[in-house]
């Protein structure tokens, strides 16, 4: 197999040729959600089919989390490094409280209906939470329990420090990755059914406007828009068909890092954050980049 599909050589100012991925940790059962802390230096992810979440680092190897997770599926760091987790099992966004040992919701439901199954999360910097509910959890078996759905949309929704919930986007097939452009003023959110990126105008208030669709995640392989990540130049990372793609700040895909299974979501790690963390079904791989992530916090 090809480490790389290069649909553009702007693709090698992101990545060398000569990089290569190696395996971190494996014989998991479906990895997600991988986030890394910027001072600490681990590495937090979620096994959704085992109900596990696991923490990674140099120093200690690998280490459980926390068991049973729920189910959990993406994770985020709020602004006071605490882990905020989306559960597929309790449809519940959570906040992981004095390191891990206390588990609490923020968001359950919305005008007194469940929600489906939270996917993915991300937090801005006025410590906004924003996370997408597709109905995922609901729907197989392997990732979540099967039952019928509540809610008659998808959507996406923010939470404001205040802890109110809100509705921002309705319109989604199925809502998985977001992630903001680096001035936070554009909020990308992929539509695994889309296959799509759509980009959202962010305003003062929080409201959204716009929503056009930025560009189709397409390829060769197994896979659909998922995790999504933008680094320091405004790249836009996502992963798709055939691995994780690559996509300029203009949304003109320049290349694919071919993974040898499924891939899911990843984050920007390592001590100067230029390494790629990749969630890949049964694994959780690496390689090094010639850019950078933004921290989480």
């Amino acid at each position: 197999m090809e480490k790389f599909e290069i649909r553009d050589p702007r693709f090698y100012e992101a990545i060398t040729e000569d990089a290569e991925l190696s395996v971190v940790a494996n014989g998991f059962g479906f990895t997600e959600g991988p986030i890394w802390h910027p001072t600490d230096h681990w590495l937090v992810f979620s096994d959704i089919q085992e109900s596990r979440q696991y923490r990674w680092s140099e120093a200690d190897g690998l280490t459980l989390f926390r068991a049973p997770s729920n189910q959990a599926n993406g994770n985020f760091f709020d602004r006071e490094g605490r882990i905020v987790s989306c559960e597929h099992a309790s449809s519940h966004l959570v906040r992981h409280e004095h390191d891990g040992k206390l588990v609490r919701p923020l968001a359950t439901q919305y005008e007194g209906r469940q929600l489906n199954s939270p996917n993915d999360v991300v937090v801005d910097s006025l410590n906004r939470i924003w996370f997408t509910d597709p109905s995922f959890g609901r729907i197989r078996e392997d990732l979540g329990i099967l039952r019928e759905q509540d809610l008659e949309i998808q959507g996406v929704y923010r939470i404001d420090p205040d802890g109110s919930l809100h509705l921002v986007v309705s319109d989604f097939s199925q809502p998985n990755g977001l992630c903001f452009s680096t001035d936070e003023r554009v909020l990308f959110v992929n539509d695994s059914w889309g296959p799509t990126i759509r980009a959202f105008d962010v305003e003062a208030d929080g409201n959204l406007s716009g929503g056009d669709v930025w560009t189709t995640v397409s390829g060769e392989g197994e896979g659909v828009p998922d995790g999504m990540k933008t680094d320091r130049e405004g790249r836009i990372f996502c992963n798709g068909p055939g691995g994780v793609h690559v996509f300029s700040p203009e949304a003109e895909c320049l290349g694919v890092i071919r993974m040898p299974e499924k891939s899911t979501n990843f984050c920007f790690g390592g001590p100067d954050h230029s390494t790629l963390f990749i969630t890949a079904s049964t694994s959780v791989y690496r390689i090094p980049t010639l850019t950078s992530g933004l921290p989480m916090f």
